[in-house]
């Protein structure tokens, strides 16, 4: 999901400075790796002198103490002594603005989306270290995809380095205990999964006796329905339609999938106060029980089994992906990565200093740094069985690990060790896999246009505010197609334009 954020020229300079205020994303590891993993070699031989190494980054819990275990191990194996300021994900943004202004920026720099508007500007003044020559001379980076640094180049070239993340991760995740108990089986359309929510609700699915539960959990950001539109046939995002660039909105069969959402509005099958709920808000709803499912990445899936098996005894949870709609089977794809790592020229002022940096990233892509980024310490996070890692309390090592030092890791969360794995993640590792097939692309992935970067902040309220009204009954058809036409004249259709200039130009 893109967000942007508009800039006056005047303002260049000083949001360019904002481009500061990201961050290395930090590992965890353990003496011990979990699995006998072969060590990359760097083109750069190792100083003697640790690295100092400033990063911003983000955290989801408590910010780790500098003297962790897992911070230690990272710092033994990369030679480099960290200096990370944690930022909580819910006030990110804010902090880069502070960050940018006060012109202090870290070496490393986590960045949302590189496609905002004050980073491409900032870019194009030259305030960040173009990598792409330099990334065949590391034996880790060096093997990164390539269509992925295709998404995230600027006018032709590499700026930084992506967080890869697998292309499609969302499916819908359900307590499997409740739809034994109100006698359906896994949903296959849309059809069916509208009656495991309206049975979820209305027949009691707890077996408590009370009307204290709703079919489907949402956040204000409403990242479920993105999902939903794909497998009813809408485009992600964009789509080439008539050789221009057409944005899915659009489509009819966007329509029908807040129809759907409006449904489940109007029968009280979704929380009704989804609108201002933020993402822990929805956690809360299926690890308290109330609520059947919800429409999330599927690694979720494990966390949510953990937690409701300590509170519920006997709550099981299951994942499905793959519902048919009109067009067949299909999911919106992502881009291939989340966030990029981007170094400022003015806090790395040499070019050595830079390939130091890239040298420690690549570091942390060997197998060991895997392990202790996934797994954390032996003996504390995990122990092995029958040869292979496990949890010992998966809680305590989201806390501890996949919260904060997690967030250094350029390689998928699943390039560690495979470990003794439940039936749960099993299945939905091999669905994760096996979706690649019928990901749905957005064709702008690797496309610019200035308006969207500009005026992005300000488009996109338009289109989301419209389909939350529409969803609570606030705006019927005509008030929906009103809105569209609001955002044609803001900007829409130069966005338009020049998405389809840039799409032709690109031979795609």
């Amino acid at each position: 999901m893109k967000k942007h954020t508009g800039m006056k020229k005047a303002g260049i300079a000083a949001m360019g400075m904002l481009v500061g205020a990201a961050a290395l994303l930090a590992g965890c590891g353990s003496e011990k790796s979990p699995a006998a993993g072969s060590a990359g070699t760097s083109s750069n031989p190792e100083s003697k002198e640790p690295l100092k190494l400033s990063v911003m980054t983000l955290m989801y819990a408590e910010p780790p103490k500098a003297d962790s275990d897992v911070q230690k191990k990272i710092e033994e194996y990369t030679n480099t002594k960290l200096d990370i300021s944690w930022v909580p994900n819910s006030s990110y943004k804010e902090k880069v603005n502070v960050t940018i202004a006060s012109g202090e920026l870290p070496k490393a720099l986590l960045v949302q989306n590189n496609k905002d508007s004050n980073i491409l500007s900032a870019v194009r003044a030259g305030v960040f270290w173009e990598v792409g020559p330099y990334l065949k001379d590391y034996p880790n980076l060096s093997k990164m995809n390539k269509s992925v640094f295709d998404n995230i180049k600027v006018d032709g070239k590499i700026y930084g380095l992506y967080r890869a993340r697998d292309l499609s991760t969302y499916g819908i995740i359900f307590r499997s205990d409740w739809l034994k108990n109100v006698g359906l089986s896994e949903p296959k359309t849309i059809d069916e999964l509208y009656n495991v929510l309206k049975a979820f609700t209305l027949n009691d699915p707890d077996k408590n006796g009370k009307a204290d539960t709703v079919g489907l959990t949402e956040e204000k950001t409403m990242d479920g329905f993105g999902v939903v539109a794909s497998i009813m046939g809408a485009p992600n995002s964009w789509e080439v339609k008539d050789g221009k660039l057409s944005p899915d909105f659009l489509a009819p069969e966007y329509f029908e999938a807040m129809k759907f959402y409006k449904k489940l509005y109007d029968e009280k099958l979704i929380k009704q106060d989804f609108p201002v709920l933020n993402n822990q808000q929805k956690k809360d709803d299926i690890n308290q029980g109330k609520a059947g499912a919800v429409i999330s990445n599927m690694i979720d899936g494990a966390g949510y089994q953990a937690s409701l098996a300590k509170t519920f005894p006997g709550a099981e949870v299951d994942v499905v992906s793959r519902l048919k709609g009109p067009k067949g089977e299909r999911l919106p794809g992502g881009v291939g990565y989340n966030s990029v790592f981007m170094f400022p020229k003015s806090s790395v002022k040499t070019e050595a200093e830079l390939k130091k940096i890239l040298d420690f990233y690549d570091k942390l892509s060997d197998q060991k740094m895997l392990d202790l980024l996934g797994w954390g310490v032996e003996g504390k996070h995990y122990k092995v069985e029958d040869g292979k890692p496990v949890f010992i309390d998966q809680k305590l090592q989201d806390t501890e690990v996949g919260s904060s030092y997690l967030q250094l890791q350029i390689a998928k969360y699943t390039a560690k060790t495979t470990g003794k794995e439940t039936p749960l993640m099993e299945k939905y590792g091999k669905m994760i896999k096996d979706n690649e097939a019928i990901a749905v692309n957005n064709p702008t992935n690797p496309l610019v246009s200035e308006t969207q970067t500009t005026k992005g902040s300000e488009l996109k309220p338009i289109i989301d505010d419209a389909r939350t009204k529409f969803i609570l009954g606030k705006l019927d058809e005509a008030g929906w197609k009103q809105a569209i036409e609001q955002w044609r004249k803001a900007g829409g259709d130069k966005v338009i334009q020049e998405f389809t200039e840039q799409y032709a130009k690109s031979g795609q």
